[in-house]
């Protein structure tokens, strides 16, 4: 089929007191959410709004937000979510680069002057009357998500509803979330992690929660800044599942987690591929693990992960409005990533190609080195950059931030058990300033 339920729709006639959503001091069942959403939907047709029309969001972590996705999807509209780490200087260029006749923003912020309609969630929250079944259509464009690129300006990656929703069916598969499960809403929703965690958790009729004092959280989506402070506490919640991505994942961190009998999942994923591709269930190996279903994913030439399958996305949107979407003649994705993949153990991911560099006529990948000096205890963030050599062209160089201090040589003999000559760091340069590349 084409087409699926909204969930706030599903769960209004079914189940229409279970609760959705909750913050620390409210809460809203499904059929409280499916009224708003209908509300919403008229007022936004009476502001002019239609079909495949991009809607900007400024979007935060309270009530109504999430809903609002939701009543733009039930439209046929394209939610935009903008970056809230921005300037509101550059408001103007992204509502111009997405397109956007609209922005929709929380009440309370003081917007600069942009030339597009501008409207506080207030003056377009109402609650409607039900209206029986609504159905999405699974090729419906979604939403407009700008991408974070290492190097290169944010592209604008287009989603599809049956994006999400496969990526939701995929993840639920391994990780089921079930009724009365509480997801913490931990990430940003002009992120594709923070997108993903509401289709999990209202496919599965269960319980978004926007703040991390609501108690009986049973799943949580980190970084690993993030697992590093929940670590960082006394007495950590019995969570239920723990998703871990982001950055590369330090060996270190992984073993404090797992020393605390925290049900930690390290995973792989992407924007292009709509959240997870990869998680690993087997704490017995530490890898980011296999594929989930309704994805594919091999490693190609020169090592570098290739994915395809029903969650990627529909394409990098143009300025004709039209979307390039760069496949090889396979129909596979190339990631830039580059990493290897056994079928017992699961995907390992060793840095990115535009990364590289070359030293002595061999091929260097920063996050190769990284990885194995975050693994040494006290070490928090590792960074090694290219530095010119008049005889090999570049030589690498570690700038290192850690809680204890170490000499270069016992460093270099550390890195010799792992690594050949030519990648050992000249130097170690202690640095605050240290940052980690995403992948």
């Amino acid at each position: 089929m084409n087409v699926f339920e909204c969930p706030f729709s599903f769960y209004a006639r079914k189940t229409p007191k279970d609760i959705a959503i909750i913050s620390k001091e409210e809460k809203w069942s499904y059929l409280d959410c499916e009224t708003v959403i209908e509300g919403m939907v008229f007022s936004l047709k009476d502001c002019g709004i239609k079909a495949q029309d991009p809607i900007a969001i400024l979007p935060n972590k309270e009530f109504p937000t999430p809903v609002i996705f939701f009543a733009l999807f039930r439209l046929g509209a394209i939610a935009c979510p903008i970056n809230t780490y921005y300037p509101l200087e550059t408001l103007s260029q992204s509502l111009d680069e997405l397109g956007a006749p609209l922005l929709l923003y929380p009440d309370g912020i003081k917007l600069p002057k942009i030339k597009q309609i501008s409207l506080p969630f207030s003056k377009i929250f109402r609650k409607g009357k039900l209206s029986g079944p609504n159905f999405l259509e699974k090729n419906q464009r979604a939403t407009y998500l700008f991408t974070s690129g290492t190097t290169a300006k944010p592209k604008i990656a287009c989603h599809t509803l049956g994006n999400h929703y496969y990526s939701a069916l995929g993840s639920n598969a391994y990780l089921p979330i079930e009724k009365g499960n509480r997801y913490h809403l931990s990430l940003p929703l002009y992120h594709i992690a923070g997108l993903a965690l509401l289709f999990r958790t209202f496919l599965a009729g269960a319980t978004v929660a926007l703040s991390e004092h609501v108690k009986d959280i049973t799943h949580l989506s980190l970084v690993s800044t993030q697992l590093k402070r929940l670590l960082n506490e006394k007495t950590i919640s019995p969570y239920k599942h723990i998703l871990i991505g982001g950055a590369q994942i330090p060996f270190s961190l992984y073993q404090k987690a797992l020393n605390r009998n925290i049900n930690l999942y390290p995973t792989y994923g992407m924007t292009e591929m709509s959240s997870q591709i990869a998680t690993q269930f087997d704490q017995a190996f530490f890898s980011l693990g296999h594929p989930l279903p309704y994805r594919e994913l091999q490693i190609g030439k020169g090592g570098e992960i290739l994915v395809k399958g029903k969650v990627l996305f529909k394409g990098y949107l143009q300025g004709d409005g039209t979307f390039a979407l760069p496949l090889n003649s396979e129909g596979y994705f190339a990631t830039r990533d580059l990493g290897s993949y056994c079928a017992k153990t699961g995907l390992q991911v060793w840095g990115r190609k535009d990364r590289l560099f070359i030293s002595g006529g061999e091929n260097i990948h920063p996050e190769e080195i990284e990885k194995l000096l975050t693994n040494i205890e006290g070490i928090i963030r590792a960074e090694v950059r290219p530095i010119p050599d008049k005889e090999f062209g570049f030589r690498p160089t570690a700038y290192i931030e850690s809680e204890k201090s170490y000499r270069d040589e016992e460093l270099k003999d550390y890195l010799r058990s792992f690594l050949p000559k030519f990648k050992i760091p000249i130097s170690f340069i202690p640095s605050c300033r240290a940052r980690s590349h995403k992948g």
